[in-house]
Order: C-alpha cells, then sequence, then structure tokens
C-alpha cells in the first residue's frame, strides 16, 4: 500500500463519517458535514500530486481515485435530495453519468487498459464539489445562484460523459 492509495481509501472512509454528519439536525453538524466533504474534496489533489511527485502512479491508484470521488459526491447529492431540496432528477443524472462511467472504466481496466480522468473530467469533478459546497453551506433559501451552479454543473458532466464514451473505441482499439 502506497501513500496516494492510502489518501485515496481515507477519502473513501470519510464518506460515512459525512453521511452521518451530512444528517445532523445542528448547525454544528452541518457545518461539520461541510467540513469533512471539503477536507474529503481537497485531499483528492494530495493523492495525486504524491503518485506523481513519488512516481507511484498505478492501475489501481486510477481506478480507486475516481471511484472515491464518485463515492464522495453520490453520498452527498443522496444526502442533499433528503435534507436540502436538491433536485433528485439533477442527482439522477450525475448518477447514471457516473455509474456508466465507472462500468466502462472497469470494463476497460479489466481488459487490461486505462481509461485516465481527462482535463474536462477534472474540471467536472471540481464543479460537482463547487455545487455540493454551495447546497451544502446553510443558507436560508435556495436562490438563483443554486440553481445557475446547479445548471452548469449538469452540463459539464454529461458532456464529459459522452466524451468518454466517444473516446471508448480508441481505448479499446489500443487494448486489443
Amino acid at each position: 500500500m502506497n501513500a496516494p492509495n492510502l489518501v485515496t481509501i481515507t477519502r473513501i472512509l470519510m464518506v460515512p463519517l459525512f453521511v452521518v454528519l451530512g444528517y445532523g439536525k445542528s448547525a454544528a453538524a452541518a457545518t461539520a458535514a461541510f467540513a469533512v466533504f471539503l477536507v474529503a474534496s481537497l485531499s483528492d489533489s494530495l493523492d495525486g500530486y504524491l503518485a506523481r511527485r513519488g512516481n507511484l502512479e498505478s492501475r489501481f491508484g486510477a481506478f480507486l481515485d475516481p471511484l472515491a470521488d464518485k463515492l464522495l459526491v453520490g453520498a452527498a447529492l443522496f444526502v442533499l435530495v433528503d435534507t436540502r431540496a436538491f433536485p433528485w432528477w439533477a442527482a439522477a443524472i450525475v448518477a447514471v453519468r457516473e455509474v456508466a462511467v465507472q462500468v466502462l472504466r472497469t470494463r476497460i481496466v479489466n481488459g487490461g487498459g486505462t481509461l485516465p480522468a481527462s482535463r474536462r473530467a477534472k474540471e467536472k469533478t471540481f464543479l460537482q464539489v463547487l455545487m455540493v459546497c454551495w447546497w451544502l453551506w446553510p443558507w436560508d433559501d435556495v436562490t438563483l445562484a443554486h440553481g445557475a451552479i446547479t445548471a452548469i454543473t449538469l452540463v459539464w458532466t454529461v458532456w464529459t460523459g459522452a466524451e468518454y464514451f466517444a473516446a471508448r473505441r480508441d481505448v479499446e482499439e489500443r487494448v486489443a
């Protein structure tokens, strides 16, 4: 087990803590849920940095890192739909894209290839984290800003998902 993968696994282990705090009824619990989500999200940059700096990049890490992102964002969206009036249909769009890309990635990895995150997919993750943070913050009301950041994030989410599936043939041909 190397340091970058340990950071990623720690991020995954933060998901249940976030969920418990996200369902808390107090302002302190809401603030703590926000903080746990933010720390877990920011640690995503740390594992990538450590992997590149220490020449510790691995197929396992390349698979696990985006999975950790999906688990964290997925758990957050579940909590937000249930507790903060986040639109269920928006969460469904994100969930379908994330599951579809993860299935695609698993298929390619199992076939001996790799499907690393693209630059735009990393931007998508940043937007999803920003959107979740915006929704997690204990605002008094849902505003136009909530809708705008959600719309921008959904467009980026769908677009990058379509790019992965468009690029899939090239990856599968290189593996074959």
